[in-house]
């Protein structure tokens, strides 16, 4: 993403002869052009003392809106501001969080009605104190459901108050998972591997499959299933790498991926990319000839869906 940086020169000059609020005229009120979207904040355990704070931004609005990728909260700088952190001690110090760096560029997500963005906070990531906190004293969440470019919609009858009680063990959420329905969907997508850390998946495609938009529709479908259903700790951003070849499969930093990018055996096999975030599919991203870029949604109608 490129950094955006950003000037704004503001010039008041007074002209006689313009209606203002002073001279007794009516003046219209400004309209509020922001796009309005339902709030829920979550504390989350993936894992074993892993704190994570998740997020999730609904489209209650009887028409589709477009959100911009650079206003999500939970990417800079929208990271903080919204959300503080307090020990629970006599004096209900506060926390240090931390963002991150950076700015994102503009991309527009459209969201039909009913449909979500997520991310998530890794709170362990940006409390440097945070398990020593929790050991001690217990600590307070607090978030507030407002936004400078967005207008937010949060329930009234939800606390805006998350406790992490001191002492607290830490114990990773638990989930129904049917491990069998999941080693057949594995197999279905062509799974290679699930990078640990990463909400990222390395699948095994064929370039017939990548060139037919109707297949590849119908195979992050299926994608989204085994997300949803195996994957139960991930929110509904999420990535795919697109393999033609197993043994390529792996990140670029990677010893072996340089390797293999320097003989031109990972480009070739790299067939595409998908960001379910920003709906975006990158087909053949290191072919001059057929690259392209899809906007392209996962997102169903679940309703009445088991």
């Amino acid at each position: 993403m490129k950094l955006v940086l950003c000037a704004l020169f503001v010039f008041c000059v007074w002209l006689p002869g313009i209606p203002s609020a002073s001279s007794g005229q009516a003046v219209e009120p400004e309209s509020d052009s922001r796009v309005t979207l339902a709030m829920e904040v979550l504390l989350k355990k993936p894992d074993e003392r892993v704190y994570e704070i998740h997020v999730h931004l609904t489209n209650h609005n009887p028409e589709p809106v477009t959100v911009n990728l650079r206003d999500l909260p939970w990417l800079p700088p929208n990271d903080v501001g919204w959300l503080s952190a307090f020990r629970m001690d006599s004096r209900q110090s506060r926390m240090q969080h931390d963002s991150f760096p950076g700015k994102f560029g503009s991309q527009g997500i459209r969201l039909v009605p009913g449909e979500s963005v997520q991310g998530k906070l890794v709170l362990n990531q940006r409390m440097p104190t945070l398990l020593e906190d929790v050991r001690l004293f217990g600590v307070r969440l607090e978030w507030a459901c407002v936004h400078p470019s967005l207008r937010l919609v949060c329930r009234g009858d939800v606390s805006r108050t998350i406790i992490i009680p001191q002492d607290d063990p830490g114990e990773p959420d638990v989930y129904a998972v049917d491990e069998a329905a999941c080693r057949r969907l594995e197999r279905e997508i062509g799974l290679i591997e699930v990078p640990q850390g990463h909400e990222l998946l390395f699948l095994l495609t064929n370039e017939s499959v990548m060139a037919d938009l109707e297949q590849l529709q119908d195979l992050l479908y299926q994608v989204d299933d085994y997300v949803r259903q195996c994957r139960p700790t991930w929110t509904n951003s999420w990535a795919v790498d697109f393999f033609a070849e197993e043994w390529v499969a792996g990140f670029l930093r990677e010893q072996e991926g340089r390797r293999y990018f320097e003989k031109g055996l990972w480009q070739q096999a790299n067939i595409g990319q998908y960001s379910s975030q920003i709906r975006t599919l990158y087909r053949f991203p290191w072919s001059r000839k057929k690259a392209d870029t899809v906007y392209l949604s996962v997102y169903r109608d679940r309703t009445g869906i088991q």
